[in-house]
């Protein structure tokens, strides 16, 4: 689509020129013919209107398809997002489990007060 967008944009552009610069040559016989026939300048003006609604609507159709594109990788990106968030929050949940099992492991591993069996020998 972009070539044909660039064709029109040059084409308009050449018509503008071309317009501009017969515009600035005008000479009295030519002004005079303008203004007995004025069709001609309506026909002139509905060109150049056509040439600038075909760019318009170019670029606007570019820029609608290229918008459903970012939206969709928008969508995308916010559910590689949600899922990031879950599996750090799962992580987290797991770091906590394993916590709480080596604290409960090493509450089992405190040595006592009371003398053991093994103490209680010694001292006989």
């Amino acid at each position: 689509m972009k070539p044909i967008r660039l064709f029109f944009y040059v084409l308009l552009i050449f018509y503008h020129v071309v317009l501009i610069a017969f515009a600035l040559n005008l000479n009295d016989s030519v002004a005079q013919n303008l203004i007995d026939s004025a069709s001609t300048v309506v026909i002139f003006t509905l060109v150049g209107f056509a040439l600038f609604l075909v760019v318009f609507g170019l670029a606007w159709f570019d820029r609608r398809r290229y918008q459903s594109k970012i939206d969709k990788l928008k969508a995308e990106k916010n559910e590689i997002k949600a899922q990031v968030y879950d599996m750090k929050r799962r992580e987290d949940e797991i770091d906590q489990e394993i916590q709480s099992f080596e604290s409960s492991l090493d509450a089992e591993e405190k040595p006592t007060d009371e003398p053991s069996d093994t103490d209680q020998k010694r001292l006989t």
